[in-house]
């Protein structure tokens, strides 16, 4: 299967989202990498490129939308797909996430095999799409 050496980046201050995500999809068979905030995402990009970057939308400092937003207007970044997971489930959450492109929106607490679903569908369909 092609999907099994994807690699992800998860970015959530909570640090058991980061290992509860990061052990779900490794399970899975993807490479997973989790760290705390955008700085540290940053290092992390400016090594090599994600399939898919998993962003928490309420983060201290710079937040999960401010770091979309820097993704979409960089353009090594621009075409990688995010998830954004947030405790929040107002509409408007949604809303943001559509217009600034993510391509799922899930909101906490989730199940964790329902998170691998949709992470396994977000890069199958990105695969067939390139």
């Amino acid at each position: 299967m092609e999907y099994m050496s994807k690699r992800v980046i998860v970015v959530d201050d909570d640090k058991e989202i980061r290992e509860i995500i990061t052990f779900v999809l490794a399970r899975h068979g993807y490479q997973v990498e989790a760290v705390a905030n955008g700085q540290r995402l940053q290092a992390l990009l400016a090594a090599q490129l994600p399939d898919l970057i998993i962003l928490d939308v309420m983060m201290p400092g710079e937040d999960g939308y401010h770091i979309c937003r820097s993704l979409r207007t960089n353009p090594n970044t621009h075409a990688i797909p995010v998830m954004m997971i947030t405790a929040h489930d107002e509409d408007i959450y949604q809303r943001i996430s559509t217009d600034l492109g993510v391509v799922q929106h899930m909101t906490k607490p989730f199940h964790p095999l329902a998170l691998a679903e949709k992470v396994q569908s977000i890069l199958e369909v990105e695969s067939y799409s390139r």
